[in-house]
């Protein structure tokens, strides 16, 4: 067998944490994955897995060998597709994972042009709302809104978000509509957070050039942008979401934009890939056409 198709199995394997997902995702039997495992294994001298009858992690040596792997597997993909010129003959899977407020609202109502254009790509779209590994997770690409944190990814900026302080016309008539930012102690905040973590409630706002923040109640706090809308919606507090979310809503009148005077700071919003010489194509001309969509999006 071909040693980078040892080394495929071994990463499909790795990322599934089961080998018979790994044969299903290829259409072979389980038999030839782990023949291939166990050959890759002898001609390193090392075990890549610890195995029991429950599940399969990988050794320390497993650990070290897993993103060597994907980095050469990467590599080569993208040496094997970089002459493609003809959208037809662009093809592969392509993961990538981005907010599901992000995929509702911006990719999918323009999506089927992609697929149009390059039949042959096979996409597989995660909205986890979750900070997601994409080295280990196999992911191609990934979309985040808001601060970037330190990392080895190649970050393309895609564009700034404004946010809107807004609350439902259910929340309005229960508590009223705050005026000023002594107004802010006498309602609720719904807080969006990753981690979810124990730090108070504060409204954040823009004062000329400096970010602050006004401490506020909360009773809720949620770590999902779905979530996030629908608790505004639902009138459960004041939420400060992306305009591009929400300016429908408010056209429409489900939901009433508040203090105008003290939006918070403009949330960037970016694409991140794993560091490689090359990308393949099909990333390739997928950031090219999600950076134009953006981009059209921001006009209207």
């Amino acid at each position: 067998m071909d040693k980078f198709d040892a080394m495929q199995r071994f990463v499909l394997v790795a990322q599934s944490g089961s080998f018979t997902k790994a044969a299903d995702a290829l259409g072979l039997p389980k038999s030839s994955i782990s023949s291939a495992v166990q050959g890759l294994e002898k001609s390193l001298g090392t075990r890549l897995f610890h195995r029991s009858t429950r599940s399969i992690t990988l050794t320390q040596d497993g650990e070290t060998y897993l993103p060597q792997c994907q980095a050469l597997l990467a590599e080569l993909d993208a040496v094997g597709s970089q002459f493609q010129r003809n959208p037809n003959d662009v093809r592969g899977v392509l993961r990538i994972d981005m907010p599901s407020r992000f995929a509702s609202t911006v990719v999918m109502p323009h999506l089927a042009d992609f697929i149009e254009h390059y039949p042959n790509i096979r996409l597989k779209i995660s909205s986890a709302d979750y900070r997601v590994d994409p080295i280990k997770e196999g992911i191609d690409c990934v979309i985040r809104v808001g601060e970037l944190d330190d990392s080895s990814l190649i970050a393309r900026p895609l564009t700034q978000y404004r946010s809107l302080n807004c609350v439902s016309p259910h929340y309005a008539e229960q508590h009223g509509v705050p005026r000023t930012l002594g107004d802010l102690a006498n309602h609720k905040l719904i807080e969006y957070s990753h981690t979810l973590g124990n730090l108070d409630a504060q409204f954040e706002y823009m004062e000329g050039e400096k970010v602050k923040q006004e401490p506020m109640p909360s009773s809720l706090a949620v770590n999902g942008t779905d979530a996030y809308l629908n608790a505004c919606l639902f009138g459960l507090g004041i939420a400060q979401i992306p305009a591009i979310g929400v300016e429908s809503l408010i056209k429409e009148g489900s939901l009433i934009a508040i203090l105008p005077q003290y939006e918070a700071e403009p949330m960037p919003v970016s694409l991140l890939y794993p560091s490689r010489r090359q990308p393949p194509k099909r990333l390739v001309v997928f950031m090219d056409w999600l950076q134009l969509i953006v981009a059209e999006t921001q006009k209207k």
